[in-house]
């Protein structure tokens, strides 16, 4: 294959001068044409939603199609250039190949699901699509907080896709974008090696990498983004380009925390891994009625800890019917050191509160990353983040606190409650405009989240999500305005300073060159304008 270099660097073009013509990615290079083609999957009453559900996932808003002069789409066209499956709602297997991981998306009914075996199907879906002006969502892992990996129009599906290859020579992986934690890992183990990745087991790494990528090893290798060393990537005009340091370097940089689903469909991701061995696993829950001694000693365990060390502090409630259990504070991370120097740095906290839970032990990092795995979402839910410069103050703390008391109560057995993750250490070593991904100096994230199962009536529904809306409102003076693009959240204020701070105009001139007709276009999607 012939793969191509960036001949003119994006720094040297101004914004205003791309937005007056069209940068096209080719072979050869880029080179500025005026561009002809509209721009589609915009606003419009082409959705097809189940009955209810437009008003509340917005999708009228910023995902549908409007030509109401286009033909009828060829999807048998379509199927018949795949070597993969094209799977439409009259297939026995749409329900289970349709449906994302987060319920609460699970009415959006997408006319069809392209289940792609490699580059070749994913670019005879794009340019598919393209022609007959159908909206497309891509997805690898189906995770996407607020949706935006389901659609009514084709679901460009890539997690079919999960080949590794481990070079030890070269100290890299080279992972497809639907090969998830739990295979990245097994396919890492044998080597005694690692990459930073999350905790999820069923998140692809496609979507996890384009987002930054933030798991317990982030302060000690930095993210998952952070060890990308070259990404294969299939453009909206069906060009299929690599991305590194040396060939396409600006598109590099926006792959590196820039958002999923924004300039192409990587088909291959390249990560430089690390060796690891043994760590200390810690697990503890206080009583409740410490948790604001807790809170405080947990943060001052994190701002002193060296980067060996990872936390993440949760404080919540569990649902179950008719309304939620009681609430709890505890705490889980690990240590790439010995264990007694974990319950040294421990200390502060355990002698904070009284524990009602306490596991501290020495495993190796395959037991943690499996014992790690125990603690993830499921059905329905709704997240909201916000980063933090400095440990949240007793304030915020007892807003927190108070809120979780307050939770409405649902179904899921998740229920609801709040999340601190550790963030510094290697992650802020790296300058912010190094990457797409702008947080490098912030001392920890703060995610809020409620659940419910979809058989909680609307009712139930409502109150979870204005509870969450009025936690965040109660917690804005606390906290930065910047948040976590990999949380995206439809309701997130100001979002584009919020993901990306000053690299948006950058993220803008890239979208430019890569995507200048706005194929792939949603509701929080990188602009053209």
């Amino acid at each position: 294959m012939d793969w191509s270099a960036t001949m003119i660097p994006l720094s040297l073009v101004s914004l205003s001068a791309l937005r007056r013509g069209a940068l096209v990615q080719h072979d050869e290079g880029i080179e500025i044409e005026n561009s002809t083609r509209r721009r589609f999957l915009q606003d419009g009453a082409g959705a097809i939603v189940a009955a209810g559900a437009a008003s509340q996932l917005g999708w009228l808003a910023g995902c549908g199609s409007s030509n109401s002069s286009a033909s009828k789409p060829d999807w048998d066209a379509l199927g018949a250039r795949l070597k993969g499956r094209l799977v439409r709602p009259q297939d026995p297997r749409y329900g289970l190949v349709s449906r994302p991981y987060n319920l609460r998306y699970a009415e959006v009914q997408p006319s069809g699901v392209a289940l792609c075996s490699g580059a070749a199907d994913v670019r005879a879906s794009i340019l598919w699509a393209r022609d007959s002006e159908v909206p497309i969502a891509v997805r690898s892992g189906g995770h996407n907080y607020a949706g935006y990996s389901t659609g009514p129009g084709l679901i460009i599906d890539v997690g079919q896709m999960r080949d590794l290859a481990v070079e030890d020579a070269r100290g890299t992986v080279t992972a497809q974008p639907g090969a998830r934690n739990t295979m990245i890992y097994t396919g890492l183990q044998p080597h005694g090696v690692a990459i930073s990745a999350g905790r999820c087991p069923t998140v692809a790494v496609g979507g996890l990498v384009l987002g930054g990528g933030i798991g317990f090893s982030s302060r000690k290798l930095g993210l998952t983004c952070d060890h990308l060393v070259e990404a294969e990537v299939v453009t909206a005009t069906g060009k299929h380009v690599k991305a590194s340091a040396d060939i396409n370097p600006d598109l590099f940089w926006a792959l590196r925390g820039g958002g999923g689903g924004n300039f192409g469909i990587c088909t291959s991701y390249t990560f430089e891994t690390h060796p690891v061995s043994d760590v200390g696993l810690y697990d503890i829950e206080w009583e409740w009625s410490d948790a604001p001694a807790v809170f405080e000693a947990f943060q001052e365990v994190i701002r002193r800890a060296p980067d060996d060390f990872s936390g993440r502090l949760g404080v919540g409630r569990p649902g179950r019917p008719g309304g939620g259990g009681s609430p709890s504070i505890s705490a889980l991370g690990q240590y790439f050191g010995p264990v007694d120097e974990l319950r040294e740095l421990l200390q502060p906290a355990l002698t904070a509160g009284a524990t009602v839970k306490k596991m501290i032990k020495q495993v190796t990092f395959w037991e943690a990353k499996d014992y790690f795995y125990d603690n993830v979402p499921h059905a329905a839910f709704a997240v909201k983040s916000a980063f933090l410069d400095d440990p949240l103050s007793g304030d915020g703390v007892d807003v927190l606190l108070r809120a979780v008391e307050r939770w409405p109560g649902s179904s899921n057995t998740d229920g609801a409650g709040a999340a601190l993750f550790a963030s510094g250490g290697a992650i802020n070593k790296v300058a912010a405009d190094a990457t797409a991904f702008v947080h490098r100096s912030q001392f920890a994230i703060l995610a809020t989240e409620t659940t419910w199962e979809p058989t909680d009536s609307q009712r139930t529904v409502d109150a979870n999500i204005d509870w969450l809306e009025g936690l965040s409102a109660s917690l804005r003076p606390h906290v930065t305005g910047a948040a976590y693009q990999n949380f995206i959240d439809r309701s997130q204020r100001d979002w584009q300073q919020a993901y990306y701070g000053d690299n948006f105009d950058r993220l803008v001139r890239v979208k430019i060159a890569f995507d200048p007709d706005d194929v792939f276009t949603f509701k929080q999607s990188i602009p053209t304008s």
